[in-house]
C-alpha cells in the first residue's frame, strides 16, 4: 500500500513539473523617446542697445537630427547673426535651424544644443517660443514639449536714479507716448493688448452704463487722459484714450469701439474665415486677433483672399491696392454687423520680397531641402537598420521558440517513459509481494 502511495506522489510531482515546463513567456517593451526642449538666457532683465544670449536646451535626450524654430518679437529685439553655420536662416521673426549629425548618429547632441544672440530695441515685456522636430540616434522622432522664455526691457527707475536724472537735465524715452498696459472692467475686449494696437472692440448689454478704463503708460511722465466711458448710450460708444510724450512731441490715441445692445447677433462683426490662397497667416487666423502678416514672393502681383463673415447679413468690405509692390502692401478688411453700426477692422501686412531678398530666400529654402532631405536618409538608414535589427531579433527568438518546443517534447517521452518504469516496478513488486504471501 506504500509502494502505491509513493508512486502516486511521484506520478503528481512529475505532472506538475510537465506543466511548469510548458509554462514559457517572453515579452519586449518598447519604450517611447520623450523629451523637454526649453529656452535659458543670460539675463532676464536688459536695458535698450544691450545684447542677450537665449540657449535652445533639450532635457532626457540626444538629438541626432533637428529643425527647429525660434520664434522672437522683432519690434523689441534684433538678431544679431554671429553663428558661422550656414544653416541658420531668419524668416521675419521666425529663426529656422536645421542640424544633423554627419557622423550617422554616433556624435548626438544633448544639453545646450545652441546659442543664439539678440539686440534689444524697444523696452516692454518680450517672448521667445521655441518649436521643431527632434530625432534620436535611431531616427525615432522625439516626443517634446516646449517651454517659452520672457525677458524684460528696460528696468524701472529708482528715486535716487530719478532724481540723478533730473540733475543732469536728462529725461529717458521723453518723447514715448505709448501705452504699456490697457485693462477694462468688463471682459471681451478683443484683441487682446499690445502697444503697437490702436483700435479695439467690445460689445456689452443694455444694463452696462459705465466702463471702468485702466491705461498705465510706458513712461510715468506721460499724459493719459479717458474719455467716452460713462454714460454709454445705445449703439455705438467710443472710448478714446489719448497718450501725450513727456516733451510733448508725441501723441498716440487708443479706440475702443463699444457696441451696447441686447441683440448680440445682430452685433457680430466675427469672420469665420480669412484666408489667402497658397500663403499662410502669421499668426494663425482666429476671430478675436485683428492683425496678420504673410510673405510672398517677388514674381507674385496679386493674391486670392477670402474672407466670410460669421454671420451672413453682416458684410464685408476689402479695401487694397490692384497691384502689390515690393516691401510691405497694407490691406483692410472692415465688417459690418447686419444692425449696420457695429465694425470691426482686419487688417493684414502682405510684404513682398525684392529681387535681392527673393534669390536669397530661395538659395535658403534649396539649401533646407538638402539638409532635410539627408536628414531623412539618415532617418530612412536608421529604420532600415532597426528594421533588420528586429527582423534578426525575431528570426533568433524564432529560433530559440523552436528548441524550447523539441526541448519540451523530449521532456514529455522521457517522462513518459519514467511514468511507464516506475508503473512497471510498482506492478512487480506487488506481484511479488503476492508471491510472499
Amino acid at each position: 500500500m506504500e509502494v502505491k502511495n509513493i508512486n502516486k506522489k511521484i506520478l503528481l510531482l512529475l505532472i506538475l513539473f510537465l506543466f511548469l515546463i510548458n509554462i514559457i513567456s517572453a515579452c519586449k517593451v518598447y519604450a517611447n523617446t520623450t523629451g523637454n526642449v526649453y529656452l535659458e538666457s543670460n539675463k532676464d532683465v536688459i536695458d535698450v542697445g544691450e545684447e542677450i544670449e537665449i540657449s535652445v536646451n533639450i532635457d532626457n535626450f540626444k538629438t541626432a537630427a533637428f529643425t527647429l524654430y525660434l520664434y522672437f518679437d522683432n519690434d523689441k529685439f534684433e538678431f544679431v547673426k554671429e553663428n558661422k553655420e550656414d544653416n541658420i536662416n531668419v524668416d521675419g521673426n521666425r529663426i529656422i535651424y536645421v542640424w544633423y549629425d554627419k557622423q550617422g548618429g554616433t556624435s548626438p547632441r544633448s544639453g545646450s544644443i545652441e546659442t543664439f544672440k539678440f539686440k534689444a530695441k524697444e523696452n516692454g515685456i518680450a517672448t521667445f517660443n521655441i518649436n521643431g522636430e527632434f530625432y534620436t540616434e535611431k531616427g525615432q522622432k522625439v516626443e517634446t514639449s516646449f517651454k517659452e522664455k520672457q525677458i524684460q526691457i528696460g528696468k524701472e527707475e529708482t528715486t535716487l536714479e530719478k532724481q540723478a536724472r533730473e540733475e543732469v537735465g536728462q529725461d529717458i524715452n521723453e518723447s514715448n507716448s505709448k501705452l504699456q498696459n490697457l485693462r477694462l472692467s468688463i471682459e471681451g475686449m478683443v484683441p487682446e493688448f499690445q502697444n503697437d494696437i490702436f483700435d479695439y472692440y467690445l460689445t456689452v448689454k443694455n444694463d452696462v452704463k459705465d466702463i471702468e478704463v485702466l491705461a498705465t503708460a510706458e513712461n510715468n511722465d506721460a499724459q493719459v487722459e479717458i474719455t467716452g466711458n460713462t454714460n454709454l448710450q445705445n449703439g455705438l460708444n467710443t472710448i478714446k484714450v489719448q497718450v501725450t510724450s513727456p516733451d510733448k512731441t508725441s501723441n498716440s490715441t487708443y479706440l475702443i469701439n463699444v457696441t451696447k445692445t441686447n441683440d448680440l447677433e445682430a452685433a457680430n462683426t466675427n469672420l469665420e474665415t480669412l484666408a489667402i490662397e497658397n500663403y499662410l497667416l502669421y499668426p494663425a487666423f482666429d476671430n478675436t486677433v485683428t492683425n496678420y502678416n504673410v510673405e510672398v514672393g517677388n514674381n507674385t502681383e496679386q493674391i486670392n483672399l477670402l474672407a466670410i463673415p460669421e454671420d451672413e447679413e453682416a458684410t464685408v468690405e476689402i479695401k487694397r491696392d490692384d497691384t502689390l509692390k515690393e516691401g510691405n502692401n497694407e490691406i483692410k478688411i472692415t465688417v459690418t454687423a447686419r444692425n449696420g453700426y457695429t465694425k470691426k477692422e482686419y487688417n493684414i501686412n502682405v510684404y513682398k520680397r525684392n529681387s535681392e531678398e527673393e534669390a536669397k530666400y530661395q538659395e535658403e529654402q534649396k539649401s533646407n531641402q538638402e539638409k532635410l532631405k539627408q536628414i531623412y536618409e539618415i532617418q530612412k538608414t536608421s529604420n532600415e537598420q532597426e528594421q533588420n535589427k528586429e527582423n534578426q531579433e525575431q528570426i533568433e527568438k524564432n529560433e530559440q521558440e523552436g528548441k524550447e518546443e523539441r526541448n519540451q517534447i523530449v521532456a514529455f517521452f522521457v517522462l513518459i517513459a519514467i511514468v511507464l518504469i516506475l508503473a512497471s516496478s510498482s506492478i512487480l513488486l506487488e506481484k511479488k509481494k503476492n508471491k510472499q504471501k
